[in-house]
């Protein structure tokens, strides 16, 4: 595996009103695993130096579910995104690298767009480089103002946007690559001085175009990539993307699928070509599908292993 030379930066301490839960947003389930799951498993197909999760005070169940090698940084108030990034200032200084920072509440990007983005951030030699995309609506996300080309001039968050600001549809996904260097300089210009009260992480983008310049826009075609989950119906939406690309993965490995819409498969599931899956069917946890194999209708198998060629229908099955 390539080796990526950055440090990775996960922001894990907001809290989870808009849920209605008294966990963090980010350790609610997606296709058998917590949502922080796969910002994390992104971050690691890098190979990065160090990965750095940022919690905060309801995000403390986070370190009991996480046995990776990371480090977690404290974020004593909710004091917004450029503050959860100055928490890790102290263990950047004096290493000149780039700096991946990604939300913990958005598990839909994939692996290959992180890549392609840094890949971007190289070609451009640019100072920052910020993954967007074309919204259909735009709202709740900031909004990207270019000046020419992939070239960025601004950020404008949705509670200050103008009225002809919010009309722009390409957005922020808080998905950003920094050189570090910059990014601690302009850290410290920063003030809370906007209607939340907040040190925006955007108002670095500002402060380092106006100083270097060197801002660049990475901007990809599938705006689902990019979606946030702050309610319940955001994680069902996640679901239901998230469920889509794991059975489109199981069928192109050679799995036939009767009635996808009628079939749940969890993210580590393993399923050998030639099996036969009918509608009604949950297969759970770590259970592991051997060639050949019928499975359903009406079963659910959970950490299950079956037999080279099983035939199981109308079962719970629990290994």
């Amino acid at each position: 595996m390539e080796r990526y030379p950055l440090s990775c930066i996960i922001l894990a301490g907001g809290k989870s009103k808009r849920m209605k839960s008294k966990k963090s947003k980010v350790l609610h389930k997606l296709c058998g695993k917590p949502i922080i799951y796969y910002p994390l498993k992104a971050c690691k197909s890098l190979l990065p130096d160090e990965i750095y999760i940022v919690i905060g005070q309801s995000s403390e169940g986070i370190k009991e579910i996480i046995n990776d090698d990371v480090i977690f940084v404290y974020q004593n108030e909710p004091l917004g995104t450029g503050h959860a990034v100055m928490q890790v200032v102290p263990y950047l200084k004096d290493k000149d690298m780039d700096v991946l920072i990604v939300p913990a509440d958005a598990p839909l990007i994939r692996i290959e767009t992180i890549k392609e983005l840094y890949k971007f951030h190289k070609e451009n030699d640019a100072l920052v480089s910020i993954l967007t995309t074309q919204m259909p609506d735009p709202t709740g996300y900031g909004r990207i103002i270019r000046s020419s080309g992939n070239r960025v001039l601004m950020i404008v968050e949705e509670a200050d946007a103008f009225p002809e600001e919010k009309q722009i549809k390409e957005v922020n996904s808080g998905i950003y690559i920094f050189e570090s260097n910059i990014l601690i300089e302009a850290l410290n210009e920063i003030k809370p001085d906007n209607k939340q009260g907040e040190y925006y992480l955007t108002d670095v983008i500002a402060i380092i175009q106006r100083k270097y310049g060197g801002v660049y826009a990475y901007k990809i075609e599938d705006w689902k990539e990019i979606l946030g989950i702050n309610t319940r119906e955001q994680l069902s939406l996640a679901h239901s993307i998230m469920q889509e690309r794991i059975i489109k993965r199981h069928m192109e490995n050679g799995v036939s699928i009767i009635m996808p819409n009628l079939v749940y498969i969890e993210d580590d599931v393993i399923i050998e070509p030639d099996v036969i899956i009918y509608p009604f069917v949950s297969i759970l946890g770590n259970s592991y599908i051997s060639e050949d194999c019928e499975i359903g209708p009406n079963v659910i198998l959970e950490n299950y292993k079956t037999k080279k060629g099983e035939v199981i229908r109308n079962a719970y099955l629990k290994g």
